[in-house]
């Protein structure tokens, strides 16, 4: 198997829908990239299958023993507690492959099956194929790389995931990921920044949490800096648990933009806002790319953040979306060896499993957290329809007037 070479175009409907988003951020062919970042993660899947043992246990189970879920496969296989979460995205990337059917990722009640023998994986030609294609995807790469390395190791309960994917050895190559020059990470950022950007009133007052390094608050900027609105910022307040990335965040933005309203503070989204500095109805826009799904009690959480906002405020949250329910995304390969990224508060409506959610749940979050509109930039309801794999955009929610 090799990949297939890239289209020249993809459909030209796409651009049809993208609302407020310049049709220049998403032109070109990241959308090859996209496409060829979620095939290696899949023929990585199928490496890892043959590693534990999972085609020999599937094509061993008695009729009616149950072996064919992620959990009692996990518990037949010896892996460790909470394993049974990452192998489903493994069960369901190779339904997605056509060697399982009847696989949904993270139900604890799906059943598999192997559609025939399980091919061998073909992940250095999609490696070679997605650098060649652009070699700035090699970050993305690494880090899948890295994470199949560990997987294991960490579902059979050797080491954890916090330690060996995030260690001091691995700082720089997570910074070349959270970074605007990895197109497919990038983009989440650029998007939220579009949509912040848009919704930004006069002498605004906002707040970012989960800055990292500060990729996405650049991103802001460059986006601000561009359209002539940079002046409407009177302050960001840019919050990041880890005081290192908080520093370097804060240091970058200063060299960039000299004089730049921004003031760096240690927010955890996971306890009372107001407890740590963060009064009600005293923002105008609350920002943050890819943090919110790792709430441990999402609904808590954007209640938190609607909270903070006065009325006609924003929340405008980037995120990685997963465009189906049980559709795999290549980046949970690695996140759900996490255990912060797993061991969140789930609701059988709301939050149905870890990890990435459709724009549908986000929308029913926001709605049941108590904003008033909720709008999705761009629609990623319609453009999964022409490019199924767009799994990116921002989620944002309107606080209204009181009554």
């Amino acid at each position: 198997m090799s990949p297939r070479p890239a289209p020249e175009v993809l459909d030209p409907s796409f651009y049809d829908h993208l609302g407020e988003v310049p049709e220049a951020l998403l032109a070109g062919d990241l959308y090859w990239s996209v496409e060829l970042i979620e095939r290696y993660a899949r023929e990585w899947a199928i490496e890892l299958a043959h590693a534990l043992g999972v085609p020999q246990a599937l094509a061993g189970a008695p009729p009616g023993s149950g072996r064919s879920t992620a959990g009692s496969l996990a518990h037949h296989l010896g892996l460790a507690p909470g394993s049974e979460v990452p192998l489903a995205w493994l069960l369901a990337e190779l339904t997605e492959a056509g060697e399982l059917q009847e696989a949904a990722c993270g139900i604890s009640g799906a059943t598999v099956r192997l559609a025939g023998e399980l091919r061998p994986a073909h992940r250095e030609a999609f490696r070679e194929a997605a650098l060649e294609h652009d070699p700035a995807n090699a970050p993305f790469l690494d880090l899948l790389d890295l994470a199949g390395r560990v997987w294991p190791r960490v579902v059979t309960g050797q080491v954890r995931g916090e330690a060996v994917l995030l260690g001091p050895d691995q700082l720089g190559l997570w910074l070349r990921f959270f970074s605007n020059d990895n197109p497919v990470y990038a983009v989440n950022n650029r998007l939220a920044a579009v949509a912040a950007a848009n919704r930004l009133a006069e002498r605004t007052r906002a707040l970012e949490v989960g800055a990292g390094a500060g990729s996405g608050s650049a991103a802001l900027f460059e986006e601000l800096e561009r359209t002539g609105r940079l002046g409407r910022l009177a302050t960001l307040r840019l919050t990041e648990p880890a005081a290192m990335l908080r520093r370097r965040a804060v240091r970058e933005l200063e060299r960039r933009w000299p004089g730049a309203p921004v003031e760096a503070a240690e927010l955890d989204i996971d306890r009372p806002w107001a407890e740590q500095g963060v009064e009600p109805g005293s923002l105008d826009l609350v920002f943050g790319v890819n943090v919110l799904h790792v709430a441990r009690d999402l609904a808590w959480t954007l209640a938190e953040a609607r909270r903070a906002l006065r009325p006609g405020g924003w929340l405008v949250a980037g995120e990685c979306l997963r465009p189906r329910p049980g559709r795999p995304v290549a980046a949970e390969m690695i996140f759900l060896l996490l255990e912060g990224f797993r061991e969140v508060r789930l609701d059988p409506e709301l939050r149905p499993g870890p990890g990435f959610l459709t724009p549908e749940l986000w929308v029913a979050q926001l709605e049941n957290a108590g904003f008033e509109r909720v709008e999705l930039v761009p629609d990623v309801r319609l453009l999964r329809e022409i490019h199924p794999r767009f799994a990116t955009g921002a989620v944002c929610g309107w606080v209204g007037e009181p009554r």
